[in-house]
């Protein structure tokens, strides 16, 4: 790994066990660190430590302190609100489980340090209406219904994702099935209709939604730092033999224990293999949402009938004219009318026009060296995510 990589590594330490942070590397810059923190929405885990440091400047300190400010402002204030929507739910007799951050960021020594752009709730399918009214009383407004969950906001900051689902059908039906609504959970000590899952369901589930987010568009390195503060926090309590099993049923036990092998090898500040090595610099430049150009490798790398070494050329003419069992996804008409594959392809590319889709991954694909293609094929390979929308 590089030095700035290490060095992250360092100050994410720091920050969650207290040690001295260590001055900054010959070479790493606080703009780097500055630009990695705001990419992946760890700004007050990074920038709290690298204040810290003895060899950054009063002017990069000041710079840094109006940053964190906000930050700390923001995490207090979903905080209190998500206390408060818990307390409404329990009153009305909604069913509710908080999800994703919204549990993880007790885990961390303080939960200003695992931020979040937004507060994740399931409800039940028949309290939807009434989780929409109490939203609404307290001031949001719902801006947009997005597959398995409705968009709530209220100014300055407030978002508040209510899901109607766990997990979504369209990225993998086999997990939508396993993880059925408050079929894990059990109520939440001190209340009668907030649901929690136990330490090792919840474990899966965080690592499906990694994986999900893995599989759509790449994910960010924030992950490791969950899984890790995660296995620190619960590892002796874990029941591994059911976790694997349980990950093995969802199809990503391979990618979890690669995960966990690149999240321990870089924040215990160990060497990693170079695959990992590969695997950590994708996720630092996905960011905390990945990237839409993403999208294409796991798919890309599925079909097995090419040779090993890729070109450009052939990932071009995968994208334009991708094989059947891709395009079937799609256009289900395909699985009966195999025939009509050049005609999906038609549609395909007049909708990808008229919806100004695709242009990011065009992009990509005309710009990307081709021994970075051998590089994300191989990554992906590794991870063996096989799923089915």
């Amino acid at each position: 790994m590089r030095k700035l990589d290490y060095y992250l590594g360092k100050l994410i330490q720091a920050q969650l066990s207290g040690r001295e942070v260590e001055p900054v590397p010959e070479g790493v810059t606080v703009s780097e660190i500055t630009t990695i923190a705001k990419k992946n929405q760890m700004m007050y885990l990074l920038l709290e430590a690298l204040m810290r440091a003895e060899n950054i400047s009063e002017e990069d300190k000041k710079n840094v302190r109006g940053m964190l400010m906000l930050r700390v402002c923001r995490a207090e204030t979903q905080i209190y609100e998500f206390q408060e929507l818990e307390k409404c739910f329990e009153k009305s007799g909604i069913r509710n489980q908080p999800m994703k951050g919204a549990v993880l960021r007790y885990l961390y020594p303080s939960p200003e340090m695992r931020e979040m752009s937004d507060l994740d709730i399931l409800i039940a399918p028949q309290d939807m209406e009434a989780a929409d009214a109490i939203l609404r009383e307290r001031g949001y407004v719902m801006t947009q219904s997005v597959k398995h969950h409705d968009i709530y906001k209220k100014p300055p900051f407030l978002v508040v994702e209510v899901h109607r689902a766990m997990y979504d059908k369209t990225v993998d039906r086999n997990q939508n099935g396993y993880f059925q609504n408050f079929t894990r959970t059990r109520t939440k000590e001190g209340c009668q209709y907030t649901q929690v899952l136990g330490i090792n369901d919840f474990y899966v589930y965080m690592m499906a939604h990694m994986a999900k987010h893995f599989y759509q568009m790449g994910c960010g390195i924030r992950h490791l730092v969950d899984l890790y503060v995660y296995l620190k926090k619960y590892s002796d309590s874990m029941d591994r033999a059911y976790i694997e099993k349980e990950l093995e049923k969802c199809g990503i036990l391979t990618f979890t224990l690669n995960m966990e092998q690149l999240a321990t090898g870089w924040l215990d500040g160990k060497e990693v293999s170079t695959l990992h090595e590969k695997l950590f610099l994708y996720m630092l430049d996905s960011g905390i949402y990945g990237k839409d150009e993403n999208g294409i490798w796991n798919k890309f790398v599925y079909d097995k009938n090419r040779d090993k070494k890729m070109s450009r050329g052939q990932l071009k003419r995968w994208y334009f004219f991708p094989p059947l069992y891709y395009m079937s996804e799609y256009f289900p008409y395909l699985e009966k009318k195999s025939w009509m594959l050049p005609w999906a392809w038609l549609m395909r590319g007049v909708g990808a026009v008229l919806g100004h889709k695709g242009s990011f991954k065009k992009r990509m694909i005309d710009d990307i060296e081709e021994e970075q293609i051998q590089a994300l094929r191989d990554i992906y390979e590794e991870m063996e995510l096989r799923f089915k929308s």
